[in-house]
């Protein structure tokens, strides 16, 4: 190749690494560019990023009303202002959902912008998240024809967003949204009383000790019962735990009451507390019904529960009392007298000497520790004497007993639990010569823990 041709050739290859190099870096600039484009453009549908914990309050517009709520330390959220007609405790959950969900708000896709009507953004719901650093406003419109989508906007921004429509739901923060769905508001060991009726007759009227308030008391339909602190405990429990399956509405109307029966209630379940009194009313329920509607009278929400939550209305004072016919502590004695079918038996107790005497017999003098130990057996199957089931059908007239014990207490009380043949099977049992329906089955004192069991054994030792 002579010196011409080379120089021709290498004057080619420069123009074609030249042009080469034009295309890459045209390539690889228009990549970045829509690469920049892209990301500028999925930035964009980042609405909000803030702390939620930073939240102090939240403003919710929508048709009900304005709605200003603030959040406490303990996490609790309180209505501040608002000129919704009826009051009503908040849902501390769904509020603090609304500021998560509004701290990370990222839309979907932009809509076209069109006629906000076609939007639901002519009179948008209006949610403010108030923080220390500032407001952070959000207009919630309605969803997309296939429920996909929910169409929000940002003031001063013509920008219509397309966000997830369950998210959307959470922000609109309706009624049904805002309001707590417990049936109470309220912790079980802030109850003081509370109390059923059924068509106007009680069921049971309980109260808590003001001293020891572990204890409780039944006030009606009897009183001088012992009643079982666990087992009201439990039920209180499981009451503020129940929370509303159906929320229909806040409202006064008779015929909206009406049409759950509600009108004209049958079961009125009162609950006080020192900061409220709630007055809840139910109408008559069945085995069948799935659910049981309720109108909370305070706050005028009508509202259901399941019927299995509602099981607490159809409950008997009787339920709730102890197992023992009569306990009389051991240490509160001082002595006991047994009699069954004609026998009679005493023991007397010496708390200050440590003493046991049986039928005038010193059995601590004995040595025995089986005698001792058959001593405090038989108190024990006198004094836990379980009690069967509550009857109605009390006689008019205590008959004779056939079994009777006498209780002398350490300060000088007596106590009798009388024990009056009902069949071959039971008693009618009468605490200090009242009767109000409890029964005793006969194995309770011929049985294995039953009380001329230990009074054998402690014969026997005592030989």
């Amino acid at each position: 190749m002579n010196r011409k041709s080379m120089i021709a050739t290498g004057a080619a290859l420069v123009l074609l690494l030249g042009g080469a190099g034009g295309a890459y870096y045209y390539v690889d600039h228009k990549k970045s560019s829509e690469e920049a484009a892209e990301k500028a453009e999925a930035d964009s549908l980042n609405l909000f990023s803030f702390d939620s914990n930073t939240v102090k309050g939240i403003d919710i517009t929508n048709e009900d009303g304005y709605f200003h709520m603030t959040v406490g330390q303990s996490g609790d959220w309180q209505m501040e202002e608002t000129d919704y007609p009826y009051d009503f405790s908040l849902n501390s959950f769904n509020l603090n959902v609304i500021a998560s969900t509004m701290s990370k708000l990222k839309a979907d896709h932009k809509a076209e912008a069109q006629d906000l009507s076609k939007y639901g953004l002519e009179q948008p719901v209006t949610v403010v998240c108030h923080t220390a650093d500032g407001d952070y406003t959000l207009l919630v419109g309605g969803s997309s024809v296939t429920n996909e989508f929910c169409y929000v906007m940002k003031p001063d921004d013509d920008t219509i967003y397309c966000i997830d429509r369950e998210m959307g739901a959470e922000l609109r923060g309706d009624i049904a949204t805002l309001r707590s769905n417990y049936l109470l508001n309220c912790y079980d060991n802030e109850i003081k009383h509370f109390s059923v009726e059924h068509n106007g007759e009680v069921c049971y009227d309980l109260s808590r000790d003001t001293e020891s308030t572990s204890m409780w008391a039944l006030n009606a339909p009897q009183t001088g019962v012992t009643v079982d602190a666990v087992k009201i405990n439990n039920v209180l429990t499981s009451i503020v735990r129940v929370q509303t399956s159906n929320f229909e509405c806040f409202t006064k109307d008779e015929s909206v009451l009406a049409k759950h029966g509600l009108d004209k209630p049958a079961y009125t379940f009162t609950v006080v507390t020192d900061e409220k009194t709630y007055t809840l009313e139910f109408p008559e329920f069945g085995i069948d019904d799935e659910e049981v509607w309720c109108y909370d009278a305070g706050s005028c929400a009508v509202f259901s529960i399941t019927s299995g939550e509602a099981a607490f209305l159809t409950g008997k004072w009787s339920d709730l009392t102890v197992k023992q016919a009569m306990s009389v502590p051991f240490m509160s004695a001082a002595t006991l007298e047994i009699t069954v079918d004609g026998d009679t038996h005493t023991l007397n107790i010496d708390h200050e000497k440590q003493n046991y005497v049986f039928d005038d017999i010193d059995v601590t003098a004995k040595g025995s520790e089986e005698a001792s130990a058959d001593f405090e057996y038989l108190y024990a199957s006198v004094s836990e004497m379980a009690h069967g089931e509550y009857r109605d059908d009390i006689p008019e007239k205590m008959g004779e007993p056939t079994c009777t014990f006498r209780y002398t207490l350490t300060d000088g009380t007596e106590r009798e639990l009388a024990l009056v043949p009902i069949d071959d099977a039971n008693y009618w049992a009468y605490v200090d010569g009242e009767c109000l329906g409890m029964t005793v089955e006969k194995t309770a004192i011929t049985g294995e823990n039953g009380c001329l069991n230990f009074i054998e054994r402690l014969n026997a030792d005592l030989a």
